[in-house]
């Protein structure tokens, strides 16, 4: 990938994000709404270790739905921030 195309994609990740964040923050006015994002803030996707053995070194695929897990409570968490000053 080179440099352009990676900022390119930067800046599209980005604005999706900050897409979500407000699509999030609004659809949590609704308390049942609320109450669902926030148990999906709580919840874990990764495998536990008891779960799945994924051998000595874990491999790509786990690395990568933890980072999804993180990026996942890191937008709940920006959408729950965005609707409390707004309340």
């Amino acid at each position: 990938m080179t440099i352009g195309n990676s900022i390119h994609l930067e800046g599209r990740a980005n604005a999706h994000r900050r897409l979500l964040v407000e699509l999030i923050s609004v659809v949590a006015t609704i308390p049942e709404a609320r109450a669902t994002l926030l148990a999906m803030a709580r919840e874990n996707e990764t495998v536990a270790d008891h779960e799945e053995d994924p051998g000595i070194e874990p491999d790509a695929a786990f690395a990568a739905q933890q980072i999804a897990d993180d990026e996942i409570r890191a937008i709940l968490k920006a959408a729950m921030a965005r609707l409390e000053t707004k309340l």
